[in-house]
């Protein structure tokens, strides 16, 4: 069973690191003393049944926003995903 970081409410530094690595085309180990402590793997590599969960948590997401969603006029959603656009934008 696999463990979810979110990296969102992890530290910047963290999310810095993560995203410096780019596209991985292979595995990645991170090494302390030594010793392998963890292997970041591209999603090529997954399992069948692996990158099924992965689509099937990201369609729950997806059910859950337009559930969220239902009865909101289109022109508030697109304020909103504008304004969030920026803000991200402004980051870089």
């Amino acid at each position: 069973m696999s463990q979810t970081i979110d990296l969102g409410t992890t530290t910047k530094s963290v999310r810095e690191f993560i995203r410096k690595l780019g596209p991985l085309r292979e595995p990645i180990d991170l090494v302390s003393n030594g010793t392998v402590v963890a292997r970041i793997t591209p999603p090529s590599e997954l399992s069948d049944a692996e990158k099924r969960q992965i689509l099937d948590d990201g369609w729950k997401l997806v059910q859950k926003a337009r559930a969220r969603n239902v009865g909101v006029p289109e022109k508030d959603i697109a304020k909103v995903v504008a304004a969030a656009v920026k803000q991200v934008r402004r980051r870089k």
